[in-house]
């Protein structure tokens, strides 16, 4: 089957991309930049051609991933060059007018099948990721169910609602968010607040609002824009939230405390039990970023894992500092500055795993007498607390006493140096155990 996505040179068209070629198909690409193209070919494995027309007519399933103020556009150019018997799909964040148009300009014998995954391209995988489907209403679509499966056997969850009903859902989940939080951002500009200065001051609430204020209006603020501009219901829901702010604003401007508290009771009510979730989310949101706080200064001198949260590189050293935004690790003899915001702190197993599979493993054998009759189990359980052993021989003989055993311990270290040291802290506990070094 050949996959041909336009758009895909660049972000989640791409990432459609490597992720679909991964999976066995073939795929095209096409994208007006030819230097983009040919690197997302080599980079890739799939074919890149600068032709939206072409990619479309060799496709099977075709892909259109494009700006959301270029969409309309792009669908009246390709779509009549899909061939009968194929799939077209968008996977644009605006459902109603998209539909429309593919079902207008395309061939007699196409199939349609808009969507909306909710994530970006930095994405690992399908795992609990959110896909949207948004069928043609009386439309029969044989290739809706093998989609459906396909993302749901990769670990996505599929919502399935028509493209009318996904535009007013999105007016809200994404319009409003994004309009409040880029309010917000315009007020404290406005307001001339020292960001920075103002975390000094912040409760765990307000430290989460910032941050989400942060991570919005850091991103392309062309695709927020046309996110605000392409969805036909934003304006009422515009409308709703500005009334809504008059309102309290005079509220408060009236002293009028009986109307304020009534106002959050009404809110309270229609949330019902999603008040206590809500409190409940947020608590875990505020609890696990203190807690890791708490962990990187109590880390300090030690070995750590620090995981980047995009691109899941790790680093493993020894952490040195702790400041306000940022940790020092020492590295391979070279101190590393991290952002703590973009890294998060490996547990003792996942670290454990990770060194195993990545780092170069050194080790000295000790052979130690016992009693004949010790139980070597308890010993092994010990020692495992402070080492990482294993036990690579056991004997009785004529070299030895007969009321003795010997055996021989293998110690473990990713650095070389440090076996001396852990050599010489193996031996103290062995003599303090009763145990005799032998050689």
């Amino acid at each position: 089957m050949i996959i041909s996505i336009i758009g895909g040179t660049d972000g989640l068209g791409k990432w459609f991309a490597s992720f679909l070629k991964n999976k066995g198909f073939t795929v095209i690409v096409s994208g007006r930049d030819n230097i983009k193209g040919k690197e997302a070919e080599k980079e890739l494995g799939v074919l890149y051609t600068s032709s939206n027309v072409e990619a479309s007519k060799k496709g099977d399933i075709v892909i259109i991933s494009v700006p959301i103020n270029v969409t309309d556009s792009v669908i009246k150019e390709v779509a009549p060059h899909v061939k009968p018997g194929s799939l077209l799909m968008d996977i644009t964040s605006i459902k109603e007018g998209p539909s429309k148009l593919m079902k207008e300009y395309s061939n007699e014998g196409v199939f349609i099948l808009p969507s909306h995954p909710m994530f970006g391209p930095e994405t690992p995988s399908l795992k609990r990721q959110v896909v949207i489907l948004t069928p043609i209403e009386g439309e029969i679509n044989p290739f809706f169910k093998k989609i459906r499966k396909f993302l749901e056997n990769e670990g996505a969850k599929v919502i399935v609602v028509s493209p009318k009903e996904h535009d007013k859902i999105m007016g809200v989940v994404q319009g409003l968010t994004h309009f409040v939080y880029i309010s917000l951002g315009s007020t404290l500009k406005d307001l001339e607040i020292d960001i920075k200065e103002s975390r000094n001051f912040a409760s765990p609430i307000y430290e989460l609002m910032i941050n989400i204020i942060a991570r919005i209006i850091g991103q392309n603020p062309y695709l927020y824009a046309d996110i605000q501009m392409h969805n036909s219901q934003i304006i009422n829901i515009h409308e709703a939230f500005i009334k809504n702010c008059e309102k309290i604003s005079k509220i408060v401007q009236e002293q009028d405390r009986d109307s304020f508290v009534e106002n959050m009771k009404n809110s309270a009510e229609h949330f019902g039990n999603e008040t206590k979730r809500g409190l409940n989310c947020s608590n875990k949101a505020v609890y696990a970023i203190s807690r890791e706080n708490e962990k990187l200064l109590k880390s300090i001198g030690k070995e750590v894992g620090l995981k980047h949260i995009y691109s899941e590189n790790v680093h493993c050293g020894i952490l040195k500092e702790v400041y306000s935004d940022y940790l020092v690790i020492k590295q391979n003899e070279k101190e590393i500055i991290l952002n703590i915001s973009n890294v998060s702190l490996m547990d003792d197993k996942d670290l454990k795993l990770w060194k195993d599979e990545n780092l170069e493993k050194y080790f000295t054998d000790i052979s130690v007498l016992f009693k004949k009759n010790i139980d070597l189990s308890i010993i092994i359980e010990l020692l495992a607390h402070k080492f990482e052993i294993q036990v690579i021989d056991t004997y009785s003989g004529e070299k030895i006493d007969k009321n003795e055993l010997s055996v021989t311990f293998r110690v473990y270290s990713f650095n070389k140096p440090e076996l001396k040291v852990l050599r010489e802290t193996f031996s103290f506990i062995i003599d303090n155990i009763g145990g005799k070094i032998r050689y």
